[in-house]
């Protein structure tokens, strides 16, 4: 499957994020694999809710390494896919990204800082999620 445009558009916005996404191709290919050419668009890259996962996760623990308005690009790019995205695109920001988000959070990163950022797509599968898997929203959610 092709990668889509907004997802290499990510990888534009920081280094972290896409040291982050050539780290899990590399990784999805295996310690034998010829890894002298990790293109994010290739066709031998992991499902994208895995890379988004992956950049989830990168993006909780590191956050603090992008700027402000890194973090703000990166959030609105991916509420733009979940307003307007395919079915398959925002499936799999909320799924990959948004809940590795979520487990950070849980497993004790401070999303306080970010949560301001997040647009209302976005926050609101949050708070469902939440709700879904028994978490107790904290109250700089509401």
């Amino acid at each position: 499957m092709t990668t889509p445009e907004w997802y290499l558009q990510l990888l534009t916005v920081s280094e972290v994020l896409a040291a982050t996404d050539r780290a899990e191709i590399a990784s999805w290919r295996g310690p034998d694999a010829d890894h002298s050419d990790l293109d994010p668009a290739g066709d031998d890259v992991p499902p994208l809710g895995i890379r988004l996962g992956a950049l989830g996760r990168a993006f909780a623990r590191r956050s603090a390494e992008l700027s402000p308005e890194q973090r703000r690009e990166v959030l609105r790019v991916l509420e733009e896919v979940q307003v307007s995205g395919s079915e398959y695109d925002s499936t799999a920001v909320a799924t990959g990204f948004f809940e590795a988000l979520l487990a950070a959070c849980d497993q004790g990163s401070d999303l306080r800082t970010i949560w301001p950022d997040i647009g209302p797509e976005s926050r609101g599968y949050c708070l469902a999620w939440n709700e879904f898997t028994g978490v107790k929203s904290p109250d700089w959610m509401s």
